[in-house]
């Protein structure tokens, strides 16, 4: 094995693409032992990457905060899908009648 201080790219940044078990997290503290697990059972993460000593983690604590990241991105494409789906009309102008002349207003 290659020393980990001689290993190239060992920190950069895989695309990852949401999976059906992912998507199905009912928090974000299950969404994020999902991700933990998928990404400690990378057999290519385990060859280029250390292990911290004491947690046995390959994960840096700037990925989990991208978890964390994705997870709220994934709940706000979810809210946008849902309100699409639902054919709401978010252009609240056409819901207001304006006021065009204050002179016009009585008062009774």
């Amino acid at each position: 094995m290659k020393k980990p201080a001689l290993r190239n790219n060992r920190y950069s940044k895989k695309e990852f693409t949401e999976t059906q078990w992912t998507k199905s997290s009912k928090s974000l503290g299950e969404y994020i032992f999902r991700r933990l697990s998928l990404d400690q059972s990378d057999k290519e993460l385990q060859n280029i990457r250390p292990r911290h000593m004491l947690s046995k983690l390959i994960v840096s604590s700037s990925e989990i905060n991208t978890y964390v990241n994705d997870y709220l991105a994934m709940l706000d494409n979810a809210q946008l899908n849902s309100a699409s789906k639902l054919h709401l009309n978010i252009d609240l102008e056409n819901d207001i009648d304006y006021v065009h002349d204050i002179n016009n207003i009585s008062l009774s």
